[in-house]
């Protein structure tokens, strides 16, 4: 029985991890693409990328810095309205909140992770570094920076993803949370993180190290998680079970998302 309620735990927050990415990824192309309409450059989008139909010559140090930067900046904006709902219902039950806190996550991830990604790379808001001719020194600092941010943001918001235990629990002792922050947050993000890159494949270098630098967010959450008191929450009977309804609408807008993009877009 415990096993089945944990899988039940895992298979919900899978589905809102998914959920929040492909709004947040929407969002985030959204904006890539009407900053390179503004400047007259078409764009072909299919399901793996947005490719820009341009000459190399025929960039700018302006379309590069806006078309590159436009996306992460939009989600850093994203990431404190994100961040914002998710403390201001901490203390309620439900799956909503998850929603949201994994929506900081990709959020600030696709904001942190390109710098930290590009950086390394090269590639994506690489570019936006590279036009601004930055040595190779400060794109390191960058780097660790973006490093060490992404950790301590996963510190700061460990009581968060523990506080989301009130939808399945009445108490929460620090014993049951490594098994606990298993089945909510490490799990739906490696299954998750799978499953999109299965339903994006073939990735570049660039986006498969942004679905993977969660996992400096992630590890501190894991690592903190029994560093708390024992948390009670209220008294309404629980039931642990699968919700039906978040499962159908991540595995509906997947394949509408993969159909969709199937046969490449040129606006």
């Amino acid at each position: 029985m415990k096993i089945t309620k944990n899988i039940s735990i895992t298979i919900n927050s899978t589905a809102l991890f998914l959920l929040s990415y492909l709004l947040v990824f929407f969002i985030h192309q959204a904006f890539t693409i009407l900053s390179a309409l503004i400047f007259s450059i078409p764009v072909e989008i299919d399901y793996t990328k947005i490719g820009f139909i341009i000459y190399k010559y025929a960039w700018t140090f302006d379309s590069v810095k806006i078309i590159y930067s436009t996306g992460p900046i939009i989600c850093m904006i994203l990431s404190i309205f994100m961040l914002v709902i998710a403390v201001r219902f901490r203390e309620f039950d439900g799956h909503l909140k998850m929603f949201f806190l994994w929506g900081f996550v990709h959020s600030i991830n696709l904001f942190l992770g390109s710098i930290l990604s590009g950086a390394l790379l090269g590639e994506g808001f690489g570019h936006v570094l590279i036009w601004m001719f930055m040595p190779d020194t400060g794109k390191m600092i960058l780097t660790l920076l973006a490093i060490f941010s992404l950790a301590g943001i996963g510190f700061g918001i460990s009581k968060l993803f523990l506080l989301s235990g009130n939808t399945y629990y009445n108490k929460q002792e620090p014993s049951d949370r490594p098994i606990f922050i298993l089945h909510q947050v490490i799990l739906p993000f490696v299954i998750g993180t799978i499953i999109i890159i299965l339903f994006r494949f073939p990735l570049n270098y660039y986006e498969i190290l942004r679905l993977l630098t969660p996992v400096i967010i992630l590890l501190p959450v894991f690592l903190n998680s029994s560093g708390f008191p024992v948390f009670f929450f209220d008294e309404n009977p629980k039931t642990i079970k699968i919700s039906s309804s978040l499962l159908a609408a991540a595995i509906i807008i997947l394949v509408l998302y993969r159909i969709g993009l199937n046969s490449p877009i040129r606006l």
